[in-house]
């Protein structure tokens, strides 16, 4: 073969197969999708550009162009059989492949062929500046100005957000700002020749209008997402000493707004006690409270991701309303942590310093065991080694972010707990740890095994170990972005269920019900949504030989209690009460309880499929697991008035002794007894708490309670000097 010809053979045809074939030994890359057309796509761009730049033309530009997009897709082809051969082809991954590479190949063969036409020296040299310029110039302008985390770019396509929880399909948006690069492809593409005929001024101009017009309208494509166009969606805007509150005011009741304005300067409060910050005078951090995580998504595209864009210069936080409770003080710990973070981006190099001290101070890896007896129940404990690759961006992001926070997350706890906090401060910033401590790293780490041979465990933290260790990352899923059409009918439910339109959402699971009737999942809320609309009949026929499972034996003896088939009800619950006494589970292991009698079943009746609460005097008619779901469900509605919690309080009051099996409940009515002021019912429930023997998660969550009831009392105060 001639020389010429193979070796054009090598550079075309089996270069971009290596390529392609080494993507296979990369988790995500080896998929047939967004990540492995990214990759592509920037290849193809700077290849059309250099290729076009120094083209001989003994064929057509767009010929050439074509040739080089050809080579481009052979990069996708491993990827692509992979993903045929183990089930993960999907539409959206097709679509990625054809709306990333395909216009950033043109765009670039029009930036090269722009320059060489226009006779510039070193026309290869111009268009890789100016691509370099468009790629990362103009993306780094966006990064730090904007406060989303989802970009669009005429190089390589899109970055669609937070990627390791979520579903990436392909938009309207995406669409929108293709259409902008195919305007830019015309423009450079008839610059040359513009003033050549009136047909190339007039093609140029209608490009160059339609640009205009495209631009007017990224804001409302969701191409940019600018803090005034936020401030704007959310509306509502509310000011305390330390925040701005931007907030859907559909989404929370003044009361709530209240609440969670006040645990904002209270976590604040906390925090910058704990690392001992000097908070600037008049600094204030911008809030945005998300109706949901779908309003989030469309917004700043993060969906079930809270975060904190800390390389901005104004603090901000992300969170939607169902997120708060679980990641407020741990968001805030970032936009607070800025204080002593990098000159670049306002961190640390180290992705597991990040998260590793927002970790430490929230302490929220489970309700049930701390940081230490999570680490401490996985033996062996993580090696010098491991926690260097930990503290790494590779090695984070190459385990489950749970794994990767908790363990993280105990180890900065340890430097906070047994050196100046001065200490790590400065270590932070560049995760530098010879400078800022006495000893080395491998000492540190050698000190944090003693103390964690030194924490107490039992079954509960080694389950719960178990369960968090056991998660696998996005790079360990075979089909990370591998979704079914169940799938996007059950997130479409949750939707709808976070929305509290009931509804639309009978009429979702009805559909992703009439797609799989064995699905058990399924058919659990399937069932759940006929009682709460009350189709016992429907229900009740569903039933089957095939669910033994406890959850749908349970809701078939309410179906039947609804119905009023009361005596086949009881038969059916005394039935699988020993499979009930056997486990410890909270959701099972008061399941008979609450149904004990007429009485009592109604009650609960009431609560879970009528949303209906019982009156303060019926209180003392209810048991003590009723109880508790009551103080639950009035959370839930909004209904937690101090006449409700007052009676709730006296009613509980003379039950059964304190345990810890409600822990959680209690937790919620010393919160809210607290945020209403009703500060001595709430301290003899603190002091009642702490005479009980307590898991140490429990005793670190009641210290809390101590802390919050602290904190509003002097809140409180300086209010009403305000006033």
């Amino acid at each position: 073969m001639d020389n010429r010809l193979l070796k054009k053979l090598r550079l075309h045809i089996l270069l971009p197969l290596a390529l392609g074939i080494s993507m296979l030994f990369l988790p995500l890359l080896r998929d047939f999708h967004f990540e492995s057309a990214l990759i592509a796509t920037i290849v193809g761009c700077f290849w059309a550009a250099i290729s076009l730049s120094l083209f001989n033309q003994l064929e057509s530009d767009l010929m050439q162009t074509l040739k080089v997009l050809s080579r481009i897709f052979l990069i996708g082809i491993p990827p692509f059989i992979y993903s045929l051969f183990s089930g993960c082809l999907t539409f959206d991954g097709f679509a990625f492949w054809i709306l990333l590479p395909v216009p950033s190949v043109f765009f670039g063969a029009s930036i090269g062929r722009l320059f060489r036409k226009l006779s510039f020296p070193k026309p290869a040299l111009f268009s890789i500046l100016v691509l370099m310029l468009s790629g990362v110039g103009l993306w780094l302008i966006e990064f730090f100005t904007l406060p989303q985390v989802y970009f669009f770019n005429h190089v390589w396509g899109t970055w669609p957000g937070p990627i390791y929880d979520e579903t990436l399909k392909v938009g309207e948006s995406l669409l929108f700002f293709r259409w902008i690069t195919f305007l830019w492809i015309i423009v450079f593409w008839v610059i040359p020749d513009w003033n050549t005929s009136v047909q190339n001024k007039i093609i140029t101009f209608l490009a160059l209008f339609c640009l205009m017009l495209s631009y007017l309208n990224l804001n409302e494509m969701n191409i940019i997402s600018p803090r005034e166009t936020l401030q704007k969606e959310l509306l509502s805007h509310f000011q305390t000493k330390h925040f701005d509150f931007f907030f859907d005011k559909k989404a929370f009741s003044e009361e709530e707004i209240k609440f969670w304005t006040t645990k904002h300067e209270f976590y604040f409060d906390q925090i910058i006690t704990e690392l001992e910050i000097d908070w600037p005078q008049g600094r204030k951090i911008e809030s945005y409270l998300y109706a949901n995580a779908w309003q989030k998504k469309k917004l700043v595209g993060a969906k079930f991701t809270s975060y904190v864009p800390i390389w901005l210069e104004q603090d901000q936080l992300h969170i939607a309303k169902q997120q708060l409770s679980d990641v407020l003080e741990h968001e805030l710990v970032h936009a607070i942590s800025k204080q002593f973070g990098n000159a670049l981006f306002n961190g640390s190099w180290s992705i597991g310093m990040i998260e590793g001290v927002a970790e430490a101070i929230a302490r929220d890896a489970s309700s049930k065991s701390t940081l230490d007896q999570i680490i401490a129940a996985e033996s062996p404990y993580p090696t010098t080694e491991d926690m260097k690759n930990a503290l790494s961006i590779e090695g984070f992001y190459d385990s489950a972010s749970s794994i990767s926070y908790t363990t993280a997350g105990s180890f900065v706890r340890f430097l906070l707990d047994q050196y100046p906090k001065e200490n790590f401060k400065k270590a932070y910033p560049k995760n530098n740890f010879k400078e800022a401590y006495p000893v080395g790293f491998a000492e540190l780490v050698s000190e944090w095994h003693d103390h964690l041979k030194s924490v107490s465990i039992d079954s509960v933290d080694q389950q719960v170990s178990e369960f968090i260790f056991s998660r696998r990352s996005l790079f360990q899923k075979t089909c990370p972005h591998a979704f079914s059409k169940e799938f996007e009918l059950w997130d479409t439910y949750n939707f709808h269920l976070t929305n509290r339109d009931s509804a639309k959402a009978l009429n979702t699971i009805n559909e992703l019900y009439e797609l799989d009737t064995s699905n058990k999942l399924v058919k659990r809320d399937w069932l759940r949504q006929q009682l709460l609309h009350q189709n016992y009949a429907t229900a009740l026929y569903a039933f089957d030989e095939s669910d033994s499972l406890l959850t749908l034996e349970i809701l078939k003896a309410d179906a039947l209690f609804l119905n009023k088939n009361f005596a086949e009800a009881r038969q059916l619950l005394d039935k699988i009460k020993p499979r009930l006494d056997t486990i410890n589970a909270r959701n099972f292991k008061y399941s008979y309880e609450l149904r004990s009698d007429s009485l009592q079943w109604s009650f609960f009746i009431h609560n879970r499929y009528r949303n209906h609460l019982p009156e303060p005097d019926e209180f003392s008619k209810l048991n003590l697991p009723n109880l508790m779901l009551i103080i639950s469900k009035s959370v839930e509605l909004g209904k937690e008035e101090k006449l409700f919690l007052s009676s709730f309080y006296s009613s509980l009051a003379f039950k059964e002794e304190l345990s810890d099996d409600w822990f959680d409940v209690y937790e919620l009515l010393i919160e809210r007894l607290i945020f209403l002021e009703e500060f001595d019912e709430a301290n003899v429930w603190i002091q009642a708490l702490s005479k009980i023997n307590l898991r140490q998660r429990y005793q670190e969550r009641l210290q809390k309670l101590s802390e919050w009831d602290d904190f509003v009392q002097q809140y409180s105060l300086q209010l009403e000097k305000l006033n």
